[in-house]
This record gives C-alpha cells, sequence and structure tokens, in this order.
C-alpha cells in the first residue's frame, strides 16, 4: 500500500468517524439554542456555532485528559463537551459584548 492510499484510508477514517459527526451534532445544537435563547443577528449565529464547535472540542479534550467518563456516548463524553460549549457560548458572548461597548 502506497503513502499516499495510507493518508487516504486515514483522512477518511476521521472523515467518516461518528463520533465526529455526533460531537459536531451535538455542538450546532448547544449553539443554536444558545442563540435563541440569546438572540442576535446571523452573525451572531454563525460566532456562536463556530464557538460552540470549538468549545465543544475543548471539553471533549478536557474529559479525555482528566478522565471524566460521565454521560458518555460511545466516544463522546456529552458533560464535558456540552459543559465546555456553554462555558464559550458564554465567554464569547462576553468578550464582543464588550469589544461593541468600546467602539
Amino acid at each position: 500500500m502506497s503513502a499516499l492510499a495510507r493518508f487516504y484510508d486515514g483522512v477518511m477514517d476521521v472523515i467518516l468517524s461518528p463520533a465526529l459527526w455526533l460531537s459536531v451534532l451535538v455542538a450546532i445544537v448547544c449553539s443554536v439554542l444558545f442563540y435563541g435563547w440569546r438572540g442576535g443577528g446571523v452573525r451572531q449565529l454563525g460566532r456562536d456555532v463556530v464557538v460552540g464547535l470549538l468549545g465543544f472540542g475543548v471539553g471533549q479534550l478536557a474529559g479525555i485528559y482528566f478522565q471524566l467518563d460521565l454521560f458518555r456516548l460511545g466516544q463522546v463524553r456529552l458533560l464535558t463537551g456540552i459543559a465546555g460549549a456553554l462555558i464559550a457560548l458564554f465567554l464569547g458572548r462576553l468578550i464582543w459584548r464588550q469589544g461593541a461597548e468600546r467602539k
């Protein structure tokens, strides 16, 4: 098997990972619910989704590092991922609000 074929197989394993897509789905749902609660414009929805995805990823990494397996679904640590997304969303709104007040 060539190096390119091995690389392609590795990329496809990541892209087709059910844990990745479940994590993306949960992070987007958290972000949209947060946006529905806090409001804002279309630009804010985009920001919330990006920040929610990043926060969920950081929460996942924290759950792996600290070995927190509470509310785990397969490879996805729901509790730490959702907590990370919510913390990131609140911090993101706080940062953007302070930036808007300075203008």
